[in-house]
C-alpha cells in the first residue's frame, strides 16, 4: 500500500537530512585525519598546523647566497638563517621533531648555522635529540656538508657540536678524540677554521671562512682543545629560553626573541666582539611545533610568524640591521627570505643580491 504524499515527503526531507549529517561527520573524520589536505596553500601546512612563515623551507633555493657579500665582511656581521636540532626530520615523535626537511635541502635554502648534537656510541659519534637516535651519524653529516661546500666554494657554515648525553656502549676514546678521529678520516680537517696559536678572536671575516666551518664547540676537550668557540663563552650574545609553560606563555619566548633581535640590530653592537645567536625554538611546556607555528587551531601564534613579520616591517620601513644567527625549527622560505633580506648593505660592489 503506497504512503500519503506527506508521509513520503516526510520521509524524503528525513534521509536527506540524515545524508547531510553525514557528509558532515565525514568530512570533519577526514579533516581530523588530514587537516592539511584541505588548506589551498599545503606548502606552509603540516602535522595539521598552518603557518606563514614555516615548513616549506625545501620552497627556498639560495644555494650560494655568500657569494655576493664581500669578502672582508666579519662573520658577526652578517644575518644568518640556520637550523636547530637540525638532523631530527625523520623522528615523528613530536617532542622530538624540530624538522621537516633533510640537511641537503636545509643547505641549498640558505642555511648556515647547523645544530648537530652528538652522542659517543662505541667510539663513534652518533646523532641525537636527547634520548632519542636520530638514524644519522657524524660521518653522514660530515659527508653532507662537504658534498656542499664542493659544489658552493663561496658558502661557510658555522656549526655547533654538543656532546648530548653520557655514551652508550663500549667506549675506549672520548668525544673529542671520536671529533678528531672523524674529522681526519674523512679529510675534513682542513674544513674546521683553525687559526694559528688557536687564537680564535677576533672572529674571522668571511673570506676566510669559506668553503669551511668554524666549530662552536659544545663538548669537553682536554686533549687539545680549544677546536673552535667555546659555546656560551663571551665570544658569543646568546638568547635561548627553551623552557616555556604552556602556548598561553609563548608571548615570553617572543619578547625575548625580540629583544635579542634589537639588540643585534643595533650598530653600537656590531664591533666583531661577539657572535649573536637567537633560538626561536622552545620547548617543555610546548611541542617544538606548537612554539614555531603557534596553536593548531590558530589561537596563538608562533615564533616563526611573529619574527617574520617583525622581520619584514623593518626591511619595508629601512629601520633593519643585522640579525645575527637566527636558529629555528621548522623554517619556511619567507622566514628564510626575511633573515637574508639584511644582508643586502654588505653586498660587494658590482653584484647583485637577489631573493
Amino acid at each position: 500500500m503506497a504512503l500519503p504524499r506527506s508521509r513520503r515527503f516526510l520521509w524524503a526531507v528525513f534521509y536527506t537530512f540524515s545524508g547531510i549529517l553525514l557528509l558532515l561527520y565525514t568530512f570533519s573524520d577526514l579533516i581530523s585525519l588530514s587537516p592539511c589536505a584541505f588548506i589551498y596553500s599545503q606548502d606552509n601546512c603540516y602535522r595539521g598546523y598552518l603557518s606563514e612563515y614555516s615548513f616549506d623551507v625545501d620552497e627556498a633555493l639560495h644555494p650560494d647566497w655568500m657569494k655576493a657579500i664581500s669578502d672582508d665582511a666579519n662573520i658577526t656581521s652578517l644575518s644568518i638563517p640556520g637550523t636547530h636540532d637540525t638532523l631530527t626530520f625523520d623522528i615523528r615523535d613530536e617532542l622530538f621533531q624540530c624538522q621537516n626537511n633533510n640537511l641537503s635541502a636545509q643547505l641549498r635554502a640558505g642555511m648556515r648555522y647547523l645544530d648537530v648534537r652528538g652522542r659517543l656510541v662505541d667510539d663513534a659519534i652518533q646523532i641525537y635529540h636527547a634520548e632519542m637516535f636520530t638514524g644519522y651519524s657524524f660521518v653522514d653529516v660530515l659527508t653532507t656538508v662537504s658534498a656542499f661546500l664542493d659544489a658552493f666554494p663561496s658558502e661557510a657554515i658555522i656549526m655547533r657540536l654538543k656532546e648530548e648525553g653520557r655514551p652508550h656502549g663500549t667506549n675506549t676514546i672520548t668525544f673529542e678524540q671520536a671529533f678528531l678521529q672523524h674529522i681526519e678520516a674523512e679529510g675534513q680537517k682542513h674544513r674546521f677554521y683553525a687559526p694559528p696559536a688557536k687564537a680564535f678572536w677576533p672572529l674571522p671575516t668571511l673570506g676566510t671562512l669559506r668553503s669551511g666551518i668554524l666549530l662552536l664547540q659544545n663538548f669537553a676537550a682536554p686533549q687539545s682543545g680549544p677546536h673552535g668557540l667555546i659555546w656560551g663563552s663571551n665570544d658569543m650574545i646568546l638568547e635561548d629560553l627553551w623552557i616555556i609553560p604552556s602556548l598561553e606563555h609563548l608571548y615570553m619566548k617572543w619578547d625575548a626573541v625580540e629583544h635579542a633581535l634589537t639588540s643585534a640590530a643595533d650598530p653600537a653592537n656590531d664591533d666583531n666582539a661577539a657572535l649573536y645567536l637567537a633560538h626561536l625554538s622552545a620547548t617543555v611546556g610546548v611541542l617544538p611545533i606548537q612554539a614555531a607555528a603557534g596553536g593548531i587551531n590558530g589561537s596563538v601564534e608562533g615564533i616563526n610568524d611573529q619574527t617574520g613579520r617583525w622581520l619584514d616591517r623593518g626591511s619595508e620601513t629601512g629601520t633593519g640591521g643585522r640579525t645575527g644567527v637566527v636558529i629555528i625549527d621548522f623554517p619556511g622560505r619567507a622566514l628564510v627570505d626575511a633573515v637574508l633580506a639584511r644582508n643586502k648593505g654588505l653586498v660587494a660592489r658590482g653584484l647583485d643580491f637577489d631573493l
